[in-house]
């Protein structure tokens, strides 16, 4: 996982540097022209602003005259970049297949000869540890330290001893082995690729990054006009960048060396050797938060616990979440961007590929580490480390998309009137970040038994979560795209009202409005996905998902599991509330409709099944859009017994089925939320009797 952030993240670092800067110093595009296109975009904006500033009233204006203000980066040659970037490229694979060769003259290597007996021992452990690849032993007789490393490019492995190593093989054969199947444990974990990559790709960028933060920063200060706000942002956003980058390429370095330790364990049967170097570890060595960031290795002491504790090579923790929000975020900002950088050649494709990539990026890396808490180390994943991990995901994803250069610009620009919407959608994403923690725990656990037994369980896993994501990604580009839609809306729309009161009323509004679009996928995806996989797990003999917090009992039939029996009991309810003429019929058809999808999340999620709540909310959800179609098919046919000039038409028409769709998510959401307060209290009372 950390390591496709870290090549998101770079990949970022590239479009940057290379989008955003060959675009204009590779071609005719001049800087004058690019920053009077920022002023007059800014100008117009400002204007527009000023003049619907002054209203008190609350609609939508018809247009914005944004003037007449042409990106001289639209006519930019793609060539450009594409050469740029491939030239980047081949430099690093030029590095990948010469570097080797290099480091082995630099450092003054020489061949394993005269050992005859070394050679034979090192032979019989390379045969033990079943590495397929080819791999050359060297040797560093200068170095007294006891020392060793793997290295080399794909078919030329190498693994270089120390001399002080060499001399342990004659003192202490244990130590001397555990060392040597260490290093080939990241030849079998196929640590040397990812390791070298995460290395190059950290040296080639920093130099980079700190050049173009030491020019933007002071160029800032020079160009003036709106130009200036958005290379400041630039500045700002480097740096950060450059820092995230930093932080992954130590966590993945890290993480290899806690697996080839696994690896090692598993070959050897035992870890009494590793505990024998490791030796006496100071009880509080990695206590330090600091130290622990900044360090490539591991401290011994984390390192000895992972020993007996898998937990530590799984924990999905507060930072790592926040690298997977912040990559996400990155990673939207630079594919939106265009082909060329700048946004001038942006459009609705750019947009929907920039979603796809940042949701998919964001649900399959937070479910992959997830799946493997709940398969290698069950229990590790406590409730108090699922808020951790949910409020790290949807704050770095929070923070770091507003604090892009677009970001950037709607929380300063017009006045400053977007600042006052940074808290409130700060607090959407954390609470967006930790309902996605949970759900993906959810998957993990009803799937878990499914890939055990699977011969190919990456492609289930796989599968699942492009399932998930699939389902996810109206919700994402809802978040991605809202700090955008509510500046319009506190800025154009009602100008008269607090930021914080117009960004959670224009969030309700644009969700309902899209309720058929952006809730209901939503919904589906989280109740049927997991549903799906206790279905597949629950074959006969094999092992069950959930043990349940009650006596088991047969589960309903599949029309309860759908809410059909609710649903045509509540239509029915309907019907007769239109015929006996009540007060305000509209209302109390809806609340008898919902109603019924309350009934129906009861009765397929009652007793002690598994799952309830997502039993619960499928069978609400189609319960309302079953009993709103009946309702309408029910009233139809009253309207063909009854004499009219009208035609008889008894099946809902298009305006119908979308109010079944808008009226089902509603009635699922307060189904679903007194369902959950019940179980909730039920579950509290069994544990209770229990005790």
């Amino acid at each position: 996982m950390r390591f496709a952030l870290l090549i998101a993240a770079m990949a970022t670092v590239s479009a940057l540097l290379v989008n955003g800067t060959s675009s204009v110093l590779l071609s005719s595009v001049r800087w004058e022209e690019l920053q009077e296109y920022h002023d007059c975009y800014a100008r117009a904006t400002e204007e527009a602003a000023r003049e619907r500033g002054s209203a008190t009233d609350i609609r939508v204006p018809v247009e914005l005259d944004m003037g007449d203000c042409e990106d001289p980066r639209a006519g930019a040659s793609r060539l450009v970049t594409a050469g740029v970037s491939a030239g980047l490229l081949l430099a690093l694979l030029g590095a990948y297949v010469g570097l080797p060769w290099h480091r082995t003259r630099r450092r003054g290597y020489r061949p394993l000869t005269g050992m005859p007996e070394l050679s034979a021992y090192l032979a019989g452990l390379l045969g033990e540890s079943g590495v397929r690849a080819r791999v050359g032993f060297l040797a560093e007789p200068l170095n007294p330290a006891v020392h060793a490393l793997a290295f080399g490019r794909l078919g030329r492995r190498r693994v270089v001893l120390s001399g002080g190593l060499l001399t342990l093989y004659s003192l202490d054969r244990a130590a001397f082995r555990s060392i040597v199947l260490h290093e080939l444990a990241h030849i079998r974990n196929r640590d040397l690729d990812i390791a070298f990559l995460t290395l190059i790709l950290w040296r080639a960028s920093m130099p980079t990054l700190g050049v173009s933060t030491v020019v933007a920063a002071p160029a800032s200060l020079l160009l003036g006009g709106a130009l200036a706000g958005s290379v400041l942002a630039f500045a700002a956003q480097v740096p950060l960048l450059a820092v995230l980058v930093t932080l992954l390429k130590n966590a993945v370095l890290r993480s290899r060396e806690l697996y080839a330790d696994a690896r090692v364990t598993e070959w050897e049967g035992s870890a009494d050797g590793l505990r024998r170097l490791f030796g006496a570890v100071p009880a509080r060595q990695d206590a330090s938060i600091g130290r622990g960031l900044l360090s490539v290795h591991p401290p011994l002491a984390r390192r000895a616990r992972a020993l007996t504790d898998r937990g530590v090579l799984y924990e999905a923790g507060f930072w790592d979440m926040c690298a997977v929000g912040a990559a996400g975020a990155f990673v939207y900002d630079m594919v939106r961007l265009g082909p060329i950088g700048g946004g001038s050649q942006a459009g609705p494709i750019t947009e929907l590929a920039a979603t796809v990539l940042s949701g998919v990026l964001v649900v399959g890396a937070a479910g992959t580490v997830l799946w493997q808490s709940v398969a290698h180390a069950p229990g590790s994943l406590t409730p108090a480390r699922v808020r951790r991990a949910g409020l790290g995901l949807g704050l770095g994803l929070g923070v770091f998309r507003l604090l892009s250069p677009s970001g950037v610009f709607s929380l300063v620009s017009v006045g400053g009137k977007g600042a006052s919407l940074a808290l409130p959608y700060l607090a959407l994403t954390s609470l967006c970040g930790w309902a996605l923690v949970r759900w993906l725990v959810l998957v993990a656990v009803a799937w878990e038994p499914v890939l055990a037994r699977n011969r190919r369980p990456r492609r289930v896993l796989w599968t699942v979560l492009a399932v998930g994501a699939a389902g996810v990604l109206p919700m994402a580009a809802f978040l991605l795209t809202l700090p955008s839609m509510t500046l319009y809306a506190a800025v154009f729309i009602a100008p008269s009202l607090p930021g914080a009161v117009v960004f959670v009323g224009g969030a309700g509004v644009l969700v309902f409005t899209r309720t058929a679009s952006l809730v209901v996928p939503v919904m589906l995806t989280a109740a049927v996905v997991p549903l799906l996989g206790q279905h597949v797990s629950w074959r006969p003999g094999a092992r069950h998902t959930f043990t349940g917090f009650g006596p088991p009992g047969p589960p309903p039939g599949f029309p309860v599991r759908l809410g059909v029996p609710a649903a045509s009991a509540s239509a029915a309810a309907a019907l007769l509330v239109v015929w006996i003429g009540v007060p305000a019929p509209e209302v109390m058809v809806v609340g008898v409709l919902m109603a019924g999808q309350v009934a129906a999340a009861f009765w397929a999620g009652g007793g002690y099944a598994p799952l309830p709540l997502a039993r619960g909310a499928l069978a609400a959800f189609g319960a309302g859009l079953f009993g709103v179609s009946a309702w309408g098919v029910l009233v139809r046919l009253v309207g063909c017994l009854t004499p009219g000039p009208d035609p008889c038409a008894p099946l809902p028409g298009a305006a119908h089925l979308h109010l079944a769709l808008t009226v089902a998510p509603v009635g699922t959401l307060l189904a679903w939320a007194v369902h959950a307060l019940t179980v909730r209290a039920r579950r509290a009372g069994t544990r209770g009797h229990r005790a």
